[in-house]
């Protein structure tokens, strides 16, 4: 078993209720057809309860007590910063690397971490103690568990449960020199874990005048999942939780792909226009740090970088959305064109008795108008403030 795979183990056993049969009982000679639940990497939550144009504006900031847009609002399991000169964006890089796996680099081959962190950052410079916060990770001193200490404060820093960042990540995961890894800590191995395994719950909905029986949208899943493993209103909970209580409801075994990751599956670079209103080619596009190639023609990207080729003479800042009109000024309007996707793998239909949860079907209150709208002002105002 290789190191990741041990720790994937290890955070599925140490979640707090057992693994429910379609999730245990499922391996790769019972469970292979392959299902790709995809999101866009925009924070969909946070535009419902603030607007487009505020939280677009605020996914980008960066206040002068610490408070950033993306330890606060970038929660799709997928995290980006924003290059800017006087004129605006010059560079867009999205990452959807789990610091988890990071971590076991900072842990087993420290050399290659401070070699990948130094590309990121474009700079040859840096230290190993600069890259892991002032540890040095090739000391007589340091050990396993040391550089993994190290690594958390500086690549993830310490945030309470609403994101916000009580102390800083380091130079080179705090948008300012480099963006590396997932830092949020709902953009976690343990939460994407979570988050399948307690969706595996059969749930049937009736309907109010037929009794017509159906099965459920996220939205109306959710409150009967174990708490705090899936939040509403966002693009990637509601849209994993609907596939897989379906799928589970019918019968059938579901178990992630391997390896466990979240993976860039597409990006609507058309919908960006040029200053003569074409869209922008591929060469705008940089897609790197893949999964292994397992033969099996999946993409497995786990890094986006977007910027002008050398001979075009134009920026990203003179790019236009085809889909508003407006000009390209924040980083939400590049992620809102990126599609990212967990792969997993199900079984047959009715390799499992299932006694669903029949609920009554009734109105969904809109996401702007659920209490957990007060969260993210509260969040705009340590911004705005």
């Amino acid at each position: 078993m290789s190191r990741w795979d041990e720790r994937v183990a290890r955070v599925a056993c140490g979640l707090e209720f057992p693994l429910p049969p379609a999730v245990a009982d499922a391996d790769p000679s019972n469970a292979t057809e392959l299902r790709v639940p995809d999101w866009p990497a925009v924070p969909a939550r946070v535009r419902a309860c603030l607007g487009v144009g505020r939280t677009d504006h605020l996914s980008d900031a960066r206040h002068p007590s610490g408070h950033t847009g993306r330890s606060l609002f970038q929660e799709e399991y997928a995290e980006w910063r924003v290059v800017r000169d006087a004129d605006g964006p010059v560079r867009f890089e999205l990452t959807t690397e789990l610091s988890d796996y990071w971590e076991l680099l900072a842990r087993h081959t420290p050399k290659l971490l401070v070699k990948l962190v130094r590309e990121f950052a474009d700079d040859p410079t840096p230290t190993a103690a600069e890259v892991f916060g002032g540890h040095d990770p090739f000391s007589a001193t340091s050990d396993e568990d040391a550089r993994a200490e190290a690594f958390s404060r500086a690549f993830r820093g310490v945030q309470d449960s609403e994101g916000n960042q009580l102390a800083p990540r380091g130079a080179f995961n705090n948008d300012q020199r480099a963006i590396t890894c997932l830092s949020r800590t709902d953009n976690t191995l343990g939460a994407l874990i979570n988050l399948v395994a307690a969706s595996a719950t059969p749930i049937l909905v009736a309907d109010r005048e037929s009794g017509e029986r159906r099965f459920p949208s996220g939205s109306e899943a959710i409150p009967q999942l174990r708490k705090r493993s899936a939040q509403d209103c966002r693009a990637s909970d509601p849209l994993i939780v609907e596939r897989i209580v379906r799928v589970v409801t019918e019968g059938r075994l579901v178990r992630f792909d391997d390896p466990i990751g979240i993976y860039i599956v597409a990006v609507q670079h058309q919908d960006l226009l040029d200053p003569d209103d074409q869209p922008i080619s591929k060469q705008w596009l940089q897609l790197t740090r893949h999964g292994p190639d397992l033969g099996d023609g999946l993409a497995r990207p786990q890094r986006l970088t977007l910027e002008a080729p050398q001979d075009t003479g134009i920026k990203l800042s003179d790019l236009r959305s085809r889909r508003t009109g407006e000009r390209i000024t924040s980083g939400a309007q590049i992620a809102e064109l990126v599609e990212v996707a967990v792969y997993v793998r199900v079984s047959g239909p009715n390799q499992l008795p299932v006694k669903p949860v029949v609920l009554d079907q009734r109105p969904l209150e809109p996401c702007a108008q659920r209490n957990e709208c007060q969260g993210a002002e509260r969040a705009a105002a340590r911004l705005e403030g």
